[in-house]
């Protein structure tokens, strides 16, 4: 067993100052302690052992003992994702049912339900890049995000800057995986780079998936970028123990709380 919070422990030197202040008796001496005490059923002397057991439990908490339980190996992905989502004038328009915006919005949540635990960061742009949210394996939080985005009373631009958004994603996160959603026809041509295009147009590239309304080639997509690299991260596995005596400690404590005292004289 160790202590994680070690250094709380030296708190515990205040238990012999305490004996030292009722032996010398200063104000929390006998004397003035009988005259603020009632009658009851635990004595005065119990008390006092009581809630030092008690303080020394608190303390035992806050140093947190753990077991350690050796390492664990977990695959982790080498690279974040980041979804961008246009968001101009652009995107309004009708040709997909509801309109762009929403269309790609639908598209996003099939792809966030089919990825396989990896961070993801969520981007609106058009001229100028918000991030919404920092990389995440939370997807319910994103779609939350994307459900209650209201980007009516924003100062939207007509056109999208991709290259300005993937300056942003990169400041962001480091090599990052960008997915794309947009009606903008500039295919970046970089690495780690995918385009969900918004729009009717015959471009044929292999990071280049063109809008459709069954949901194929998002899976197809999701596959993808499942297969990126993963690597191998060892993390320490350890067993809290701090519940056991801070459950113990409250119940001392509040056992001399609620009985009161009787002397000994």
């Amino acid at each position: 067993m160790e202590f994680l919070n070690g250094y709380f422990l030296l708190l515990l030197l205040i238990i012999p100052a305490l004996f030292l202040i009722k032996d010398k008796k200063l104000p929390f001496s006998k004397e003035v302690a009988q005259k603020i005490t009632l009658k009851g059923k635990i004595p005065k002397k119990l008390k006092f052992y009581i809630l030092l057991a008690s303080f020394a439990l608190f303390v035992t908490a806050l140093s947190r003992p753990v077991i350690d339980n050796g390492y664990i190996t977990i695959k982790a992905p080498v690279q974040n994702l980041v979804i961008a989502l246009d968001i101009s004038h652009e995107m309004d328009k009708t040709d997909l049912y509801p309109n762009r915006y929403k269309f790609a919005i639908s598209k996003i949540k099939v792809l966030l339900k089919h990825l396989n635990s990896q961070n993801a960061a969520l981007i609106l742009f058009d001229k100028n890049a918000y991030l919404i949210s920092a990389p995440t394996k939370d997807y319910e939080s994103l779609i939350y995000l994307l459900d209650h985005t209201d980007i009516k009373d924003m100062q939207r631009t007509q056109t999208s800057d991709i290259n300005n958004m993937i300056s942003s994603a990169k400041k962001l996160v480091k090599n990052p995986k960008i997915v794309i959603f947009t009606s903008n026809i500039y295919i970046p041509k970089k690495d780690n780079i995918f385009v969900y295009l918004c729009k009717k147009a015959d471009i044929r590239a292999n990071s280049v998936f063109q809008a459709e309304y069954s949901n194929n080639n998002i899976k197809t997509l999701a596959k993808l970028l499942n297969s990126s690299k993963h690597k191998d991260i060892k993390i320490k596995d350890k067993t809290e123990l701090f519940y056991f005596p801070l459950g113990l400690g409250i119940i001392l404590f509040f056992f001399v709380i609620f009985f009161p005292l009787r002397r000994i004289r």
